[in-house]
């Protein structure tokens, strides 16, 4: 992958930095989306002092028009995207009885499967070119199965896993 253009979702900690890092010592342009600006700023700074190129974005991936300016500026900073890995998620849980449900489904859906598609859809284009763009859609074992009190979570993660087979 060295030489190619990664953006990963959710990569200021857990598996979305390990990822970042990973990527960046096989020689990838990384560029970093978090909404976590201080880890954030430390995950561009640990790859950075590594050797490696990363660029980092301050995203609420809920937001569309945030998706699709941050891919503009990933495109303008870093070049045409080849990898895109969607790892951000929140682990939202209700039950159907509570008064704020809906809210709690809205917010896992956002996230955890309205904004990959947005996403895929923002980097399209550079991901078809020459057939070699690669798409990464982390879910969680909640989408093969659910836990009692986290529909929303279980049901946006198993809408990704079926979005990942179209």
């Amino acid at each position: 992958i060295a030489g190619r253009v990664a953006i990963v979702t959710g990569a200021a900690s857990g598996m979305g930095r390990a990822t970042a890092e990973l990527f960046a010592s096989e020689g990838a342009l990384v560029a970093l989306v978090d909404r976590a600006p201080d880890a954030l700023r430390a995950a561009v700074d640990a790859i950075r002092s590594g050797g490696g190129t990363a660029a980092g974005y301050l995203v609420d991936v809920s937001d569309p028009a945030a998706i699709d300016a941050c891919v503009t500026n990933v495109r303008a900073e870093l070049g045409p995207i080849d990898i895109l890995v969607n790892n951000a998620g929140v682990p939202v849980g209700a039950v159907l009885e509570q008064p704020d449900y809906e809210q709690a489904w809205a917010r896992a859906f956002a996230v955890n499967i309205d904004a990959p598609m947005r996403f895929v859809r923002a980097c399209l284009d550079d991901l078809a070119r020459a057939h070699q763009g690669r798409i990464v859609n982390i879910a969680s074992t909640e989408g093969l199965g659910a836990t009692p009190r986290t529909g929303p979570y279980t049901a946006s993660k198993t809408a990704l896993v079926g979005f990942t087979r179209s």
